[in-house]
Order: structure tokens, then C-alpha cells, then sequence
């Protein structure tokens, strides 16, 4: 018996069939692979790319040679998606982007309409949608007027102590266009000091110029230029007063008397108006306890609700021995 066993295991016979059951082995294994691989394909998900715009311009198509629109808001919020990244990207950078946010009014009457805001240009493979969906736009005949500069200054600008002396603006005269209701509604034009000064000397500067009514509501408006030069001069509220000093303090048995001498017999405040009509002098007082001979004093000077210049004066003090 081991023998035959000896002769199957060595006979060409039992290496075929291992080769049979290798080569069976191999083929399964490539075949589950393929498999996998295809599955994976089949099943797998397609990653897909947001990004929400804010602020994008709204471009109004119009005749603007006839009629004059407002009213409206000039930006509109974008919501994209896209599978392809690189596309969305260049369409979330502003420089390189495509797509335009267009309000449609070129069949539109005059009066107060209802705009559908529509997403164009798109590339390929991206999507959009636009928020507001409709905007509200006032349409009129447009005219334009010539109408008086003025420079302005708010009171809240002026700082403690300080008046406006002179303004004055380069343009005195400027066109201003809009609707033919919104014309006759305008008094003047406006060149108003920007609100994040506060004034402490003199201004000079290209500010932003806005048609107002009589009552001064700003009104919408295209001025032609849009800005000018204002020079603003100011100058501080002041007021010469004198300096009234006490002399305080127990005065030393070996003196009869003391006399003083101020650097400045007169000092100027300066502070709002109201405080200033109050204040005829400034009032000083002088410790004499620890004076045997002749000597001088700093004085230090103050009131409330103004500024002393100066406000240290020197005080010469002669005695007169008993």
C-alpha cells in the first residue's frame, strides 16, 4: 500500500492536478478583486461644493438715457453649488467670476415696480440661487438741475471750545441728476464734514457730496462731480480774565507784612461759551505758614470746565520784617 501511495504522489498525474487547483485558486482571487474595484465605483458618492456670495451687485438693465431708477437694494446674497471645485472657486472670487446678478426692467413703466432678480452667465456645472428673489424699484422720467453747494459741519463735531469760523467748498454749483419727483424735492447740495472727525483745528479734504430737501433729507441722487474740496477753519473759544491770588496761612510772628508779584496778572481760559460768560477771574490760594524772608512760589491755576494758559505762574514774595 505505501507503495502506491509512493507511486501517485510521484506520477505526473498528482502534479497536474495541484496545478489545476493553484491556477482555480488564482482565478478566483483576480475575480473577487475586479470585482471590488468595480463595486467601488458603482457605489461611490460625488462630493458636491457650497459657498454662499453676500453682497453681490445687482446690475439694473434700463434705459438710463430716459428715465432714472431707485430705491432698490444695491446688493443681493448667492447661494452656489457645484461638483467642480475649481469652477466654484473662480466663481467665488469677484475678479474672476462670470456670473452677473441682473434685474431686467428695459419693458418697465414709470412708478414703483416688483424686479425679478435673475443669476446669468453661470458656467457649466454650477448652480444658483439668488436671495432676495425680487426686488422693489422706483422708476421716473429722469431731469437733471444745476443747485447750489453748501459746507456743513454737525455741532456733535465741533470739540469743547471751538466754533466753526469759516467754510467753504470749490464747487459752489453742481448738476445733480435724478427722477423729476425727487428734483423738485431738492433745496441744495450738501458737502458734509465726515462723521469721524472731531474738530480741533482746521480741516481740508475731498468729502462726498448728497442732495437734500429743505428740511435736510438726503435724496436719492447722482451729483456730477460726486465730491469736492471743503476747507473747514475753526478757532478757539477764549476769554482774558485776571488772576484774583489770596494769600492764606498763619503768617510768622517776625513779619508785618507780605507782598507778591505774579509772573502774569492775566490768563486766558478757553471752553464753551456758556462756561466762559460765567468766569470773570480765576481764583488762586497761596500757603505763607513757612515764609521768613524773601522768596518765590510756583502757583499751580485751575477751574472747572476750562483751560488755563498759562496755568503755573511764579509768585515773588517780599517781606517786610518787624
Amino acid at each position: 500500500m505505501k507503495g502506491l501511495f509512493r507511486n501517485i504522489f510521484n506520477s505526473g498525474f498528482w502534479l497536474a492536478i495541484v496545478s489545476i487547483f493553484l491556477s482555480l485558486l488564482l482565478f478566483l482571487t483576480a475575480t473577487a478583486n475586479n470585482y471590488s474595484r468595480t463595486g467601488t465605483q458603482i457605489s461611490g458618492v460625488t462630493e458636491t461644493y457650497t459657498n454662499t456670495l453676500k453682497d453681490v451687485p445687482i446690475d439694473i438693465k434700463y434705459d438710463s438715457s430716459k428715465y432714472y431708477v431707485s430705491g432698490y437694494s444695491y446688493e443681493a446674497q448667492v447661494y452656489l453649488t457645484s461638483t467642480n471645485r475649481v469652477k466654484l472657486d473662480s466663481e467665488i472670487n469677484a475678479d474672476t467670476r462670470s456670473f452677473k446678478v441682473v434685474a431686467d426692467l428695459s419693458d418697465a413703466q414709470t412708478g414703483t415696480v416688483e424686479a425679478k432678480l435673475d443669476v446669468i452667465n453661470l458656467p457649466s456645472g454650477v448652480t444658483a440661487q439668488v436671495a432676495p428673489e425680487t426686488i422693489s424699484v422706483t422708476i421716473g422720467k429722469k431731469k437733471t438741475a444745476t443747485f447750489s453747494v453748501e459746507g456743513e459741519v454737525d455741532p456733535t463735531q465741533l470739540a469743547t471750545g471751538y466754533l466753526i469760523k469759516n467754510i467753504v467748498t470749490d464747487d459752489t454749483k453742481v448738476e445733480v441728476t435724478s427722477d423729476e419727483s425727487t428734483i423738485q424735492q431738492v433745496d441744495h447740495v450738501v458737502a458734509s464734514l465726515p462723521e469721524d472727525n472731531l474738530l480741533r483745528s482746521d480741516f481740508r479734504g475731498n468729502v462726498i457730496l448728497q442732495a437734500v430737501s429743505a428740511d435736510g433729507t438726503i435724496l436719492p441722487a447722482v451729483i456730477n462731480p460726486a465730491k469736492t474740496l471743503l476747507t473747514v477753519e475753526v478757532k478757539k473759544l477764549t476769554k482774558t480774565v485776571p488772576v484774583n491770588l489770596t494769600l492764606v496761612g498763619e503768617m510768622s510772628d517776625k513779619i508785618s507784612n507780605i507782598d507778591y508779584k505774579l509772573s502774569n496778572q492775566v490768563v486766558t481760559i478757553s471752553g464753551s461759551q456758556e462756561v466762559l460768560d460765567r468766569i470773570s477771574d480765576v481764583s488762586a490760594e497761596l500757603d505763607i505758614t513757612d515764609v521768613t524772608k524773601n522768596t518765590s512760589k510756583v502757583l499751580n491755576l485751575s477751574a472747572d470746565n476750562v483751560s488755563i494758559e498759562p496755568n503755573v505762574l511764579t509768585v515773588q514774595l517780599t517781606v517786610t520784617k518787624k
